[in-house]
């Protein structure tokens, strides 16, 4: 009995793994939308780089911005973000995706789109992978 017992708890530990695929967010991510706002009258194009050691950056529009993030699941975790503090001429664009990138709290990827939600499930900002 024992013996059946371990091989079925086996059984439902390795199928359960399986579901555990890691997402892969790494790379340029163009910024499209930062809370319901386009990004396309931005000062600059705004975007966000994942490496795959741990690492992000990119660009709010006027400012850019460096820090961590960690990926578990669909959670989303950025951490340490700096940002320069220049002015610019629409800083309207700047706020939204530095509003977005305050309250990240996961991702959602489906091809070369990808989806950041807030606390709530709410998206907060719309990317598109950038073609090379």
């Amino acid at each position: 009995m024992k013996k059946v017992l371990f091989a079925a708890a086996s059984i439902l530990a390795l199928t359960g793994c399986q579901g555990q695929k890691e997402m892969d967010i790494t790379g340029k991510w163009i910024i499209e939308k930062a809370m319901d706002k386009s990004t396309e009258n931005g000062d600059n194009q705004a975007y966000i780089i994942f490496d795959n050691e741990g690492k992000v950056n990119g660009c709010a529009s006027v400012n850019v911005f460096s820090g961590e993030y960690s990926l578990k699941g669909e959670k989303l975790t950025l951490s340490y973000i700096g940002i320069t503090k220049m002015m610019g001429a629409n800083m309207d664009v700047e706020d939204a995706v530095t509003n977005a990138i305050n309250t990240t709290a996961a991702i959602k990827a489906k091809g070369d789109k990808a989806y950041i939600l807030n606390a709530k499930n709410d998206t907060i900002m719309v990317l598109s992978k950038e073609k090379k």
